[in-house]
């Protein structure tokens, strides 16, 4: 829509003085209250209030887009690129906050993302229902709010000021001027469908340590989220400080506490105080002692976990664990992040490798069709680059692993969901950004991005050091993604009918498929790139190398120390669990000497890391991609080759003696499927709703069920 299509005659209004956080207030009468709506949107972040109560409980809205074209913006001053925007907008039903007579609206507005768009918050709003308008002008009255400093991208400093302030809203009693107008973004306007952030659930921590200073909390594991505390000692200054890891002290790791210190100003009220418009991610919490702790509110989007895994297997029981964990604390306002603090950014490499599995594991429908107009919107509409991060920011990666998520991420939402219009949708920029591989080729190579900008590969292999690059060529992993890219597209054509497509695509493949032999194959040893940090399996993966390629990737997981990033892990155990080595990824996975996923476990985190050791961030979700080959090689519940929406699955259990019995459940949008194995029985159960069509494993044999029920089957132990 067009702002005058979504807002009417409201306009953007915003304080004289920049602030980072800012209360807005108007008075509005209203004969008859029923039927009453409100539009609204507040950038970066809001909460409403009306005649003093809180509209809704969610929490980091609106969801995060590129809002609007802005200054600096490096993409397009350095390249001449051109990226679109958009602005989410929320919509209430407010008539029971409403009274006959007088009312009073409060938005409260932080900066969040915002701030590298402006130097302070914009509102805007309409209320209307068939008796009544009132909107956003300059009749609006403003004041600053309690957050004083603000630096979104790394933290928020929080600070109450002023005993002036109203307990519940927040609101000052006085001090409040004329708002101005601010100017209306160029972009387009969005009522948002996508799932929203609010307080999940309340820890109670523990203490750890106690000095005549300070308290050291642990919240038993990592979140994210805020910590709640009143204090009724009046102009008290309390610190807090949140970290991911204690040093060998006992008190907090300076390495992980990643700036995230804030100072209250007390007024010695019964207020509790928390953060504002934006989260902590952290296990511990020190705290001045003149505080009380009230808990820790756990604050993520509010998407419903539609799994469970059990093995009797302490390292990969953990694993599932920690990947739902690790992936709803990167789930805030609308963006899958790669961590959420240090950079809080839908990285479209971390995002597109991890969407399968977290589509599989969380109800995130909607999430993820959200972020897909993020990547489309990053899209260069000249070249057809797509930049590596989701709303748009100036950042790292690549142009084959993290562009491809405009194909990518569309086709795993088909797979997973039955729904091929994403697909259809993001077709024609999915080609152009095939333009953008080619135009950055040589010999049939991807061998650069944007001049000046990373051109990785793989991410992350084993090193001591962060930002140390992986040793698999980054051409070689960039082309793996662009015959990726394509095998996608060839598909989509198939399906829609598009087949004037293929035979173009096919050529393009084997152009690239040939590179890839002719530059990087050894046929003295049948090795690609020497298969460092799994190069082979990323060939077997599109069908490339004889059998001694895919003799050395299990050879190189059986004998030797693993050596993966995060795309390398991803498919050299998806590559073995297809052929059906499934034994080996449970072994490698199992492992708990150095690197390995056993290796985080014993070292205390409920989290999944960034590196496989020393790690920058005890919170980055992509490592945990592999967990869906937990349910459909272990568990065993997988669809055929070529079916999409799980509607026809395949049901065959692997056990071995280092699994014991396995529980697993994923449910679906048609019901829900529940498979345990008894190993030293020799037979699984099947419990299954209506809506499915069933092949499960009975011994060496099949049986298709069709019908609601508890069904039991013989376990296959074949072994490899």
């Amino acid at each position: 829509m067009k702002f005058n299509e979504m807002f009417g005659n409201a306009r953007w209004i915003k304080a004289t003085e920049n602030s980072s956080d800012v209360f807005f207030r108007g008075s509005f009468f209203a004969e008859k209250p029923e039927n009453t709506k409100i539009t609204i949107c507040g950038l970066g972040f809001f909460r409403l209030y009306v005649n003093g109560k809180r509209v809704g409980n969610n929490e980091f809205t609106p969801v995060t887009s590129f809002y609007h074209d802005r200054k600096d913006l490096f993409c397009r001053d350095e390249f001449g690129e051109k990226i679109r925007s958009r602005i989410y907008v929320e919509k209430y039903d407010i008539s029971d906050y409403l009274k006959d007579g007088e009312n009073e609206i409060i938005v409260h507005v932080g900066m969040g993302w915002y701030y590298e768009f402006a130097s302070s918050p914009v509102l805007c709003f309409r209320i209307y229902n068939p008796h009544l308008s009132f909107v956003s002008d300059e009749k609006i009255v403003c004041a600053p709010g309690p957050v004083k400093e603000t630096a979104f991208h790394r933290f928020e400093h929080q600070s109450f000021v002023d005993s002036d302030y109203d307990i519940i809203t927040m609101a000052p009693s006085s001090g409040y001027s004329p708002c101005i107008k601010a100017d209306i973004p160029e972009t387009e306007y969005y009522l948002s469908n996508c799932p929203n952030d609010t307080v999940i659930r309340r820890i109670i921590p523990y203490v750890l340590k106690k000095t005549d200073k300070y308290i050291v909390y642990d919240a038993g594991e990592n979140i994210t989220g805020t910590y709640v505390f009143s204090c009724k000692e009046p102009g008290k200054a309390v610190e807090v400080s949140c970290a991911e890891s204690l040093d060998e002290s006992g008190n907090l790791s300076e390495k992980y506490i990643h700036n995230q210190v804030s100072v209250f100003e007390t007024d010695g009220t019964d207020r509790e105080y928390r953060l504002l418009f934006t989260w902590a991610a952290f296990r511990y919490l020190k705290i001045d002692v003149s505080a009380t702790l009230v808990g820790i509110d756990v604050i993520h989007t509010d998407v419903k976990c539609t799994s469970f895994f059990s093995s009797g297997n302490m390292v990969l029981d953990w694993l599932y664990e920690a990947f739902i964990r690790t992936q709803l604390c990167n789930m805030h306002a609308g963006i899958p992040s790669d961590c959420p603090h240090l950079e809080r950014r839908g990285y479209t490499g971390d995002g597109q490798l991890v969407c399968e599995t977290a589509m599989l594991t969380l109800g995130v429908k909607d999430f993820y069709i959200k972020w897909m107009e993020d990547i489309s919107d990053c899209q260069d509409e000249i070249s057809g680059h797509v930049q590596y991060t989701a709303p748009y920011h100036n950042c790292g990666g690549g142009p084959g692993g993290w562009g491809c998520a405009i194909a990518m991420v569309p086709y795993q939402f088909y797979k997973r969901y039955g729904d091929i219009s994403p697909m259809k949708k993001y077709y024609k920029q999915a080609l152009h950004y095939l333009d953008y591989l080619e135009e950055h080729s040589e010999n049939n190579l991807v061998v650069s991005d944007q001049p000046g900008l990373w051109c990785l590969g793989d991410w992350c292999t084993p090193h001591e050091v962060h930002g140390m690059k992986p040793e698999i060529p980054e051409p070689f992993v960039n082309n793996y993604f662009y015959v990726k890219t394509i095998d996608v597209l060839i598909e989509t054509a198939e399906i829609t009918g598009n087949s004037e497509y293929i035979p173009v695509l096919a050529e393009l493949r084997q152009k690239k498929t040939d590179a890839l032999v002719e530059n990087y194959y050894d046929p003295e040893t049948g090795n690609f790139a020497a298969n460092v940090n799994g190069s082979n399996s990323f060939a077997v993966d599109i069908g490339l190398g004889d059998e001694r390629t895919f003799a050395e990737v299990v050879r190189h997981v059986r004998e030797d120390v693993p050596d993966y990033g995060i795309f390398g892990i991803e498919i050299t155990a998806r590559v073995l669990c297809e052929k059906g080595y499934v034994a080996d990824v449970i072994n490698m996975f199992s492992r708990t000497e150095y690197p390995s996923f056993g290796y985080m476990m014993n070292s205390g985190s409920t989290t999944l890391w960034e590196e496989w050791k020393n790690p920058r961030s005890m919170s980055h979700p992509m490592f945990g991609a592999v967990v869906k080959l937990l349910f459909s090689y272990i568990v065993g519940i997988r669809q055929p080759n070529n079916y999409c929406g799980y509607r026809t699955v395949i049901i065959s259990p692997f056990v071995n003696e280092i699994t014991g019995d396995v529980k697993g459940c994923l449910k679906f949008e048609n019901g829900e499927i529940n498979v345990t194995t008894f190993r030293s029985e020799g037979i699984y159960t099947v419990d299954i709703s209506d809506g499915f069509t069933a092949v499960c494993r009975d011994g060496n044999d099949t049986v298709t069920v069709h019908k609601k029920g508890r069904y039991t089957f013989r376990l296959s132990m074949k072994k490899e």
